[in-house]
């Protein structure tokens, strides 16, 4: 039985599964992968969801702030700031502009560099994110309260080892 072609190219329309030339361990390690990117994406969906409902913002708001938290004088650049998200920011210079426009961060010359700002929480924005966090704790706990303490702790572990990689 011969395979038909597409005019456009030589490529056989019909095909063997591309995993049929998977190794079993291939396949474990995929199906894991694909299991990881669907759990994040939907443990993010929800507590975003939920953010919003709770807050009215989205979840990239909430990452702004954590990350300016934990910075060295709760400052950034905005180039630093954009790599460290989690989310995604889509355009962060009008994130910021918004951001600021509501008082949760402010624009500070950088000391360093008078061409560049820092992105800066206000004491505004310190109170919002304190609010939020505890919030985020506890859906994100909620997300995984199927899972023992045991086996939260085996899998952050085991996640950190190929995070080394």
């Amino acid at each position: 039985m011969t395979r038909e072609s597409s005019p456009i190219s030589s490529i056989p329309i019909e095909d063997a599964p591309i995993e049929d030339g998977y190794s079993e361990r291939e396949r474990r390690v995929l199906r894991l992968w694909l299991r990881l990117v669907r759990t994040s994406r939907k443990v993010e969906a929800d507590v975003s969801a939920q953010m919003q409902k709770a807050f009215g913002v989205r979840f990239v708001r909430f990452d702004v702030l954590s990350q300016l938290y934990r910075a060295p004088g709760r400052r950034l650049s905005i180039g630093d700031l954009g790599a460290s998200l989690l989310a995604p920011s889509g355009n962060i210079s009008s994130l910021l502009d918004r951001m600021e426009a509501d008082g949760l961060v402010s624009r500070i010359a950088d000391p360093n560099d008078r061409r560049r700002f820092l992105i800066q929480m206000t004491d505004y924005g310190l109170d919002q994110f304190k609010e939020m966090a505890q919030a985020n704790a506890r859906w994100v706990a909620g997300a995984f309260a199927a899972i023992d303490d045991a086996t939260l702790d085996r899998l952050h572990d085991e996640l950190g080892a190929i995070a080394e990689i």
